[in-house]
């Protein structure tokens, strides 16, 4: 076991930061992040041109037994939907600077051996999926 464990909240953390970096590379302006409700988390508040869109960001190493996509589940959809429902409530003013609302995944995997907790950021692989979730 290695003396270097990194907890899978900061792997998480740090996962979501450069997928932040990703989606500003990709045109994607980050509004907030991690917003908190009692439904559940959205991970990334962002806008696309003229849509506010909400991101779930999704990490799996290569090889894993089901890909990020496979790992959102009904329920997780459901929870998500709530607390999107949640935070357009509370920021109605922002709401009202976008034409549509749209619900991302970004999927993230890496190459990561067993030697490390996680891939260096050059090994890391991202795919959007726009529109996992009818709004």
């Amino acid at each position: 076991m290695s003396i270097h464990k990194i907890s899978s909240r900061k792997i998480g953390l740090e996962i979501e930061e450069e997928a932040c970096e990703y989606l500003r590379r990709n045109q994607y302006h980050v509004i907030c992040r991690n917003f908190v409700s009692r439904y559940g988390e959205i991970d990334i508040v962002a806008f696309d041109e003229t849509a506010l869109v909400f991101i779930e960001v999704r990490y799996r190493r290569r090889g894993a037994l089901v890909t990020p996509a496979e790992s959102v589940t009904s329920r997780k959809l459901q929870r998500l939907k709530l607390a999107i429902r949640d935070f357009l409530y509370k920021h109605t003013e922002t709401v009202g600077h976008f034409e549509s609302i749209r619900v991302d995944l970004c999927s993230v995997t890496d190459s990561m051996d067993k030697g490390n907790r996680r891939g260096d950021a050059a090994e890391l692989d991202f795919q959007i999926t726009k529109g996992i979730l009818g709004f």
